[in-house]
Protein backbone atom coordinates (compact mmCIF):
# COMPACT_ATOMS: atom_id res chain seq x y z
CA UNK A 1 0.00 0.00 0.00
CA UNK A 2 2.86 2.22 0.35
CA UNK A 3 3.65 2.66 -3.43
CA UNK A 4 0.19 3.86 -4.34
CA UNK A 5 0.14 6.14 -1.46
CA UNK A 6 4.13 7.73 -2.47
CA UNK A 7 2.46 8.34 -5.74
CA UNK A 8 -0.38 10.07 -5.00
CA UNK A 9 1.66 11.98 -2.31
CA UNK A 10 4.41 12.79 -5.62
CA UNK A 11 1.83 13.87 -8.08
CA UNK A 12 0.13 15.99 -5.27
CA UNK A 13 1.67 19.36 -7.22
CA UNK A 14 0.33 18.78 -10.62
CA UNK A 15 1.13 21.86 -11.28
CA UNK A 16 4.94 21.24 -10.59
CA UNK A 17 4.76 17.99 -12.28
CA UNK A 18 3.62 19.92 -15.40
CA UNK A 19 5.95 23.03 -15.33
CA UNK A 20 8.80 19.61 -15.18
CA UNK A 21 7.63 18.01 -18.12
CA UNK A 22 7.33 21.20 -20.08
CA UNK A 23 10.84 22.36 -19.32
CA UNK A 24 12.45 19.09 -20.11
CA UNK A 25 10.18 19.40 -23.09
CA UNK A 26 11.49 22.72 -24.10
CA UNK A 27 15.10 20.95 -24.09
CA UNK A 28 14.72 18.98 -26.06
CA UNK A 29 12.55 20.31 -27.95
CA UNK A 30 15.58 22.92 -28.88
CA UNK A 31 18.22 19.58 -29.36
CA UNK A 32 16.13 17.74 -31.51
CA UNK A 33 14.71 20.99 -33.87
CA UNK A 34 18.65 21.99 -34.49
CA UNK A 35 19.88 18.66 -35.29
CA UNK A 36 16.81 18.02 -37.39
CA UNK A 37 17.60 21.29 -39.30
CA UNK A 38 21.47 20.20 -40.19
CA UNK A 39 20.38 17.10 -41.25
CA UNK A 40 17.69 18.82 -43.38
CA UNK A 41 20.51 21.10 -44.80
CA UNK A 42 22.89 18.09 -45.72
CA UNK A 43 19.74 16.20 -46.97
CA UNK A 44 18.78 19.25 -49.69
CA UNK A 45 22.78 19.78 -50.44
CA UNK A 46 22.59 16.54 -52.38
CA UNK A 47 18.80 16.12 -53.23
CA UNK A 48 19.71 16.78 -57.07
CA UNK A 49 22.62 13.93 -56.91
CA UNK A 50 20.16 11.60 -54.61
CA UNK A 51 17.00 12.00 -57.18
CA UNK A 52 19.52 12.32 -60.69
CA UNK A 53 19.02 8.40 -61.06
CA UNK A 54 22.31 7.47 -62.01
CA UNK A 55 24.19 5.05 -60.09
CA UNK A 56 27.68 6.56 -61.20
CA UNK A 57 28.79 9.99 -61.67
CA UNK A 58 31.88 10.27 -63.79
CA UNK A 59 33.76 13.67 -63.17
CA UNK A 60 37.67 14.59 -64.45
CA UNK A 61 40.16 13.05 -62.71
CA UNK A 62 40.28 14.13 -58.93
CA UNK A 63 37.12 15.55 -58.71
CA UNK A 64 34.29 13.96 -56.75
CA UNK A 65 32.08 16.98 -56.04
CA UNK A 66 29.72 19.47 -57.92
CA UNK A 67 29.80 22.26 -55.02
CA UNK A 68 32.80 24.60 -54.97
CA UNK A 69 34.70 22.33 -57.67
CA UNK A 70 35.22 22.85 -61.58
CA UNK A 71 34.81 19.49 -63.97
CA UNK A 72 35.48 19.60 -67.45
CA UNK A 73 35.62 16.52 -70.19
CA UNK A 74 35.92 16.74 -73.72
CA UNK A 75 32.20 15.31 -75.01
CA UNK A 76 33.80 12.12 -76.35
CA UNK A 77 34.50 11.34 -72.85
CA UNK A 78 30.50 10.58 -72.79
CA UNK A 79 31.04 8.10 -75.82
CA UNK A 80 33.20 6.23 -74.17
CA UNK A 81 32.26 5.66 -71.13
CA UNK A 82 28.74 4.41 -72.58
CA UNK A 83 30.69 1.64 -74.73
CA UNK A 84 31.74 0.22 -71.18
CA UNK A 85 30.61 -3.39 -70.28
CA UNK A 86 27.18 -2.99 -67.78
CA UNK A 87 26.73 0.74 -68.86
CA UNK A 88 23.02 1.23 -69.30
CA UNK A 89 22.88 5.15 -70.34
CA UNK A 90 25.61 7.56 -69.94
CA UNK A 91 24.03 10.98 -69.80
CA UNK A 92 26.72 14.03 -70.23
CA UNK A 93 25.86 17.39 -68.55
CA UNK A 94 27.25 20.88 -67.78
CA UNK A 95 27.14 22.71 -64.15
CA UNK A 96 27.91 26.21 -63.32
CA UNK A 97 26.37 28.35 -60.91
CA UNK A 98 24.91 31.55 -62.26
CA UNK A 99 22.49 34.38 -60.70
CA UNK A 100 19.01 33.90 -61.97
CA UNK A 101 17.43 37.16 -62.79
CA UNK A 102 14.01 38.79 -63.29
CA UNK A 103 13.36 42.73 -62.70
CA UNK A 104 14.76 43.60 -59.87
CA UNK A 105 14.49 39.58 -58.20
CA UNK A 106 17.06 37.51 -58.23
CA UNK A 107 18.56 34.28 -56.94
CA UNK A 108 21.43 32.04 -57.04
CA UNK A 109 21.29 28.76 -58.33
CA UNK A 110 23.51 25.99 -59.97
CA UNK A 111 22.40 25.44 -63.29
CA UNK A 112 22.40 22.08 -65.00
CA UNK A 113 22.99 21.79 -68.39
CA UNK A 114 21.12 18.43 -68.91
CA UNK A 115 19.54 17.59 -72.15
CA UNK A 116 16.80 15.34 -70.58
CA UNK A 117 15.61 18.67 -68.82
CA UNK A 118 16.60 16.76 -65.53
CA UNK A 119 14.60 13.51 -65.81
CA UNK A 120 13.88 11.22 -63.81
CA UNK A 121 13.23 14.52 -61.97
CA UNK A 122 9.45 14.65 -62.06
CA UNK A 123 7.97 17.76 -62.79
CA UNK A 124 5.77 20.10 -60.98
CA UNK A 125 4.26 22.18 -63.19
CA UNK A 126 4.30 22.71 -66.65
CA UNK A 127 7.33 20.75 -68.80
CA UNK A 128 10.75 19.99 -69.37
CA UNK A 129 13.17 22.57 -70.91
CA UNK A 130 13.25 22.84 -74.47
CA UNK A 131 16.14 25.45 -76.74
CA UNK A 132 16.19 28.34 -75.43
CA UNK A 133 14.24 27.64 -72.28
CA UNK A 134 14.29 26.62 -68.92
CA UNK A 135 13.12 25.09 -65.86
CA UNK A 136 12.93 26.57 -62.42
CA UNK A 137 13.17 25.17 -58.65
CA UNK A 138 9.98 25.89 -57.33
CA UNK A 139 11.15 27.89 -54.29
CA UNK A 140 13.20 30.28 -56.92
CA UNK A 141 10.34 30.71 -59.06
CA UNK A 142 8.19 31.79 -56.36
CA UNK A 143 11.41 34.26 -55.38
CA UNK A 144 11.21 35.59 -58.61
CA UNK A 145 7.80 35.33 -59.38
CA UNK A 146 8.16 33.46 -62.07
CA UNK A 147 5.34 30.97 -63.85
CA UNK A 148 5.90 29.00 -66.99
CA UNK A 149 5.81 31.45 -70.03
CA UNK A 150 7.52 33.95 -68.39
CA UNK A 151 10.90 35.47 -69.04
CA UNK A 152 14.11 35.17 -66.48
CA UNK A 153 17.72 36.36 -67.17
CA UNK A 154 21.11 33.85 -66.86
CA UNK A 155 24.33 34.81 -68.01
CA UNK A 156 23.35 37.79 -69.83
CA UNK A 157 20.85 35.50 -72.31
CA UNK A 158 16.76 35.34 -71.33
CA UNK A 159 15.36 32.28 -70.85
CA UNK A 160 11.78 31.23 -71.02
CA UNK A 161 10.69 29.16 -68.41
CA UNK A 162 8.26 26.22 -69.22
CA UNK A 163 8.02 24.44 -65.91
CA UNK A 164 9.25 23.61 -62.50
CA UNK A 165 10.52 20.90 -60.45
CA UNK A 166 10.46 20.48 -56.30
CA UNK A 167 12.56 19.90 -53.25
CA UNK A 168 15.88 20.39 -54.62
CA UNK A 169 16.49 24.01 -52.78
CA UNK A 170 18.06 24.82 -49.84
CA UNK A 171 19.20 27.83 -47.75
CA UNK A 172 22.20 28.09 -49.39
CA UNK A 173 21.28 27.94 -53.16
CA UNK A 174 18.52 26.01 -55.48
CA UNK A 175 18.72 24.47 -58.86
CA UNK A 176 17.72 25.00 -62.73
CA UNK A 177 17.84 23.08 -65.79
CA UNK A 178 18.56 24.17 -69.48
CA UNK A 179 19.24 22.25 -72.88
CA UNK A 180 23.19 21.20 -72.38
CA UNK A 181 23.94 23.11 -75.96
CA UNK A 182 22.25 26.08 -74.43
CA UNK A 183 24.54 26.43 -71.64
CA UNK A 184 27.18 25.40 -74.05
CA UNK A 185 26.97 28.19 -75.88
CA UNK A 186 26.38 30.46 -73.14
CA UNK A 187 29.67 29.34 -71.28
CA UNK A 188 31.27 29.26 -74.61
CA UNK A 189 32.34 25.67 -73.66
CA UNK A 190 30.97 23.50 -76.60
CA UNK A 191 32.41 19.99 -77.10
CA UNK A 192 33.29 19.94 -73.06
CA UNK A 193 30.84 18.56 -70.30
CA UNK A 194 31.29 18.65 -66.61
CA UNK A 195 29.75 15.06 -65.37
CA UNK A 196 28.65 12.10 -66.77
CA UNK A 197 25.91 10.31 -65.27
CA UNK A 198 25.96 6.83 -65.24
CA UNK A 199 22.86 4.08 -65.07
CA UNK A 200 24.06 0.56 -64.46
CA UNK A 201 22.66 -2.88 -66.21
CA UNK A 202 20.75 -4.56 -63.27
CA UNK A 203 23.62 -7.23 -63.36
CA UNK A 204 26.08 -4.94 -62.06
CA UNK A 205 26.54 -2.82 -58.70
CA UNK A 206 27.92 0.52 -58.96
CA UNK A 207 30.80 0.06 -57.17
CA UNK A 208 32.26 -2.83 -59.56
CA UNK A 209 31.14 -0.35 -62.36
CA UNK A 210 32.91 2.55 -61.25
CA UNK A 211 36.02 0.38 -61.22
CA UNK A 212 35.58 -1.00 -64.83
CA UNK A 213 34.62 2.91 -65.82
CA UNK A 214 38.49 3.96 -64.16
CA UNK A 215 40.00 1.48 -65.58
CA UNK A 216 38.63 1.85 -69.10
CA UNK A 217 38.54 5.54 -69.96
CA UNK A 218 41.23 7.58 -68.83
CA UNK A 219 41.58 11.02 -67.58
CA UNK A 220 38.35 10.55 -65.34
CA UNK A 221 36.94 9.86 -61.53
CA UNK A 222 33.97 7.56 -61.00
CA UNK A 223 32.23 7.46 -57.97
CA UNK A 224 29.43 5.72 -56.75
CA UNK A 225 25.82 8.12 -56.20
CA UNK A 226 26.71 7.35 -52.38
CA UNK A 227 30.02 8.43 -52.56
CA UNK A 228 30.04 11.32 -54.12
CA UNK A 229 26.67 12.55 -52.56
CA UNK A 230 29.13 11.88 -49.76
CA UNK A 231 31.98 14.21 -50.63
CA UNK A 232 29.31 16.26 -51.19
CA UNK A 233 28.29 16.37 -47.59
CA UNK A 234 31.73 16.67 -46.36
CA UNK A 235 33.32 19.42 -48.43
CA UNK A 236 30.08 21.48 -48.55
CA UNK A 237 29.98 21.14 -44.60
CA UNK A 238 34.06 21.69 -44.08
CA UNK A 239 33.20 25.33 -45.63
CA UNK A 240 29.74 26.18 -45.01
CA UNK A 241 27.61 24.70 -41.80
CA UNK A 242 31.07 24.79 -39.55
CA UNK A 243 28.49 27.81 -37.61
CA UNK A 244 25.46 25.05 -37.75
CA UNK A 245 27.10 22.67 -36.28
CA UNK A 246 28.28 24.96 -33.54
CA UNK A 247 25.04 25.88 -32.77
CA UNK A 248 24.09 22.64 -32.70
CA UNK A 249 26.79 21.89 -29.75
CA UNK A 250 25.50 24.95 -28.02
CA UNK A 251 22.19 24.07 -28.10
CA UNK A 252 22.53 20.26 -27.07
CA UNK A 253 24.98 21.54 -24.02
CA UNK A 254 22.04 23.99 -23.14
CA UNK A 255 19.37 21.67 -23.76
CA UNK A 256 21.30 19.07 -21.81
CA UNK A 257 21.95 20.93 -18.84
CA UNK A 258 17.98 22.71 -18.84
CA UNK A 259 16.98 18.97 -18.69
CA UNK A 260 19.80 18.17 -15.64
CA UNK A 261 18.23 21.26 -13.72
CA UNK A 262 14.60 20.55 -14.19
CA UNK A 263 15.34 17.23 -12.90
CA UNK A 264 17.76 18.30 -9.87
CA UNK A 265 14.82 21.14 -9.03
CA UNK A 266 11.93 18.61 -8.68
CA UNK A 267 13.52 16.02 -6.97
CA UNK A 268 14.94 18.42 -4.22
CA UNK A 269 11.79 20.14 -4.07
CA UNK A 270 9.88 17.09 -2.62
CA UNK A 271 12.52 16.85 -0.27
CA UNK A 272 9.52 17.09 2.41
CA UNK A 273 7.61 14.71 0.63
CA UNK A 274 10.09 12.23 1.32
CA UNK A 275 10.08 12.56 4.90
CA UNK A 276 6.55 12.31 4.81
CA UNK A 277 6.56 9.39 3.14
CA UNK A 278 9.16 7.90 5.14
CA UNK A 279 7.64 8.52 8.57
CA UNK A 280 4.67 6.39 7.51
CA UNK A 281 6.94 3.47 6.64
CA UNK A 282 8.06 4.19 3.42
CA UNK A 283 11.74 2.23 3.64
CA UNK A 284 14.91 4.19 1.75
CA UNK A 285 15.22 1.27 -1.19
CA UNK A 286 11.91 2.63 -1.66
CA UNK A 287 12.20 6.14 -1.69
CA UNK A 288 15.29 6.41 -3.79
CA UNK A 289 12.97 4.04 -6.75
CA UNK A 290 10.54 6.42 -6.19
CA UNK A 291 12.54 9.49 -6.99
CA UNK A 292 14.77 7.99 -10.10
CA UNK A 293 11.30 6.46 -11.18
CA UNK A 294 9.66 10.09 -11.09
CA UNK A 295 12.89 11.52 -12.76
CA UNK A 296 12.55 8.81 -15.53
CA UNK A 297 8.94 9.55 -16.09
CA UNK A 298 9.24 13.09 -16.28
CA UNK A 299 12.25 12.96 -18.59
CA UNK A 300 10.04 10.05 -20.98
CA UNK A 301 6.91 12.56 -20.69
CA UNK A 302 9.18 15.60 -21.99
CA UNK A 303 10.96 13.88 -24.39
CA UNK A 304 7.82 12.25 -26.02
CA UNK A 305 5.83 15.90 -25.78
CA UNK A 306 9.34 16.98 -27.87
CA UNK A 307 9.26 14.03 -30.12
CA UNK A 308 5.08 15.06 -31.08
CA UNK A 309 6.40 19.71 -31.29
CA UNK A 310 9.19 18.55 -33.77
CA UNK A 311 7.07 16.23 -35.97
CA UNK A 312 4.71 19.00 -35.50
CA UNK A 313 7.56 21.89 -36.66
CA UNK A 314 8.91 19.30 -39.79
CA UNK A 315 5.45 19.47 -41.18
CA UNK A 316 4.71 23.23 -40.65
CA UNK A 317 8.04 24.90 -41.44
CA UNK A 318 8.25 23.67 -44.74
CA UNK A 319 5.32 25.39 -45.47
CA UNK A 320 6.29 28.85 -44.25
CA UNK A 321 9.99 28.64 -46.08
CA UNK A 322 10.21 25.42 -48.30
CA UNK A 323 14.22 25.54 -48.17
CA UNK A 324 13.80 25.20 -43.95
CA UNK A 325 13.36 21.14 -43.98
CA UNK A 326 14.02 19.34 -41.10
CA UNK A 327 14.62 16.06 -41.29
CA UNK A 328 14.39 13.75 -38.17
CA UNK A 329 16.67 10.82 -37.69
CA UNK A 330 16.22 7.80 -35.37
CA UNK A 331 20.25 8.00 -34.39
CA UNK A 332 19.71 11.85 -33.10
CA UNK A 333 16.39 10.88 -31.75
CA UNK A 334 17.88 7.83 -29.65
CA UNK A 335 21.15 10.20 -29.19
CA UNK A 336 19.06 13.34 -27.69
CA UNK A 337 17.04 10.86 -25.71
CA UNK A 338 19.82 8.80 -23.85
CA UNK A 339 22.40 11.93 -23.43
CA UNK A 340 19.42 13.88 -21.71
CA UNK A 341 18.06 10.93 -19.76
CA UNK A 342 21.42 10.15 -18.03
CA UNK A 343 22.07 13.72 -17.17
CA UNK A 344 18.61 14.22 -15.92
CA UNK A 345 19.12 10.83 -13.62
CA UNK A 346 23.08 12.02 -12.82
CA UNK A 347 21.49 15.31 -11.35
CA UNK A 348 18.79 13.68 -9.48
CA UNK A 349 21.20 11.66 -7.78
CA UNK A 350 22.21 14.78 -5.18
CA UNK A 351 18.95 15.27 -4.21
CA UNK A 352 18.17 11.34 -4.08
CA UNK A 353 21.26 10.70 -2.09
CA UNK A 354 19.56 13.31 0.59
CA UNK A 355 16.80 11.25 0.04
CA UNK A 356 18.61 8.28 1.66
CA UNK A 357 19.78 10.32 5.03
CA UNK A 358 16.38 12.00 5.94
CA UNK A 359 15.32 11.51 9.02
CA UNK A 360 11.97 10.80 9.65
CA UNK A 361 11.23 12.41 12.32
CA UNK A 362 12.44 15.68 10.35
CA UNK A 363 8.92 15.90 8.88
CA UNK A 364 7.74 17.17 12.47
CA UNK A 365 10.36 19.61 13.37
CA UNK A 366 9.57 23.11 12.23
Amino acid sequence: MSVPLARRQLLFRKGRAVAGVAGIAAALLLVLALKAIFAGINDRLTAYIDKSGADVIVAQRGVDTMHMTQSALPEQTATAVAAVPGVAEARPILYAPAMIERGEARGIAYLVGDDSGGAPLPMATGRRARAGEIVLERTLAERLDARAGSGVRVFGRTFRVSGEVDGLASILNSVAFVRRQDLARVLESVGVVSYVLVRARPEIGGAELAARIEASVPGVTASTRAAFASSERRVVGDMTTDIVRAMILVGFVIGVAVAGLVAYSATLSQIRDYAVLRAVGLRVRGALALAVAQVGATVAAGFLLALALVWALAAILPRLTPTLVLAIRTADVALALVVAGAVALAAAAFPVLRVARIDPASVFRR
